[in-house]
């Protein structure tokens, strides 16, 4: 069971990366509309016709995709000053909690972010820019997936603590106390 659990996080691991590069794409077009679009504006008095409301539509999947990635990679901000002085084994339990904790807040958010981006589409909710009209929903579904996404990411930690054991807590205490 160990072995296939493994294989399976390894997998969705690849896939929180996809959506990471995808996010990272998404960051390198955003710099070069906002380059564009400065240097149109300063040369020719023209600035790209409604660069301002792309790069705001396109922030939503920018921020919300990485996250599970992060999380996968365990690079989140961790505090071990508390943890640290208890056992592994309450840490690891510890961390399956909240995981879970985690897993269900993003879970509510993800079906929320949906039903606001389903009725976006059914109501075909336009905002206005300088010249060209966006449509909302694919910024409000950027905030479902990316949402969706930690909420598995966050399952697949608890998983994980429970069936293969350890805590990043405890290790994160572990390596701290190598370091110093």
């Amino acid at each position: 069971m160990q072995h296939g659990f493994i294989k399976l996080y390894k997998k969705s691991g690849k896939w929180m990366e996809f959506a990471a590069a995808i996010a990272g794409f998404l960051t390198f077009l955003m710099m070069w509309v906002i380059d564009t679009n400065a240097i149109s504006r300063k040369l020719f008095n023209a600035p790209v016709p409604a660069g301002v409301e792309f790069t705001q539509s396109i922030l939503t999947a920018v921020i919300m995709l990485p996250f599970a990635f992060t999380l996968y990679k365990q690079e989140h901000v961790n505090t071990v000053f508390l943890t640290s002085r208890f056992s592994p084994e309450f840490n690891r339990w510890l961390h399956c909690f909240w995981m879970t904790v985690g897993m269900l807040i993003f879970a509510a958010v993800a079906y929320a972010s949906l039903q606001y981006t389903i009725r976006s589409y059914n109501m075909n909710e336009q905002v206005w820019g300088a010249t060209i009209r966006f449509a909302v929903y694919p910024a409000k579904a950027a905030v479902a997936i990316g949402a969706a996404l930690i909420s598995f990411q966050f399952l697949m930690e608890a998983l994980h603590a429970m069936i293969i054991g350890g805590s990043p807590l405890s290790e994160a205490a572990a390596d701290h106390y190598k370091v110093h």
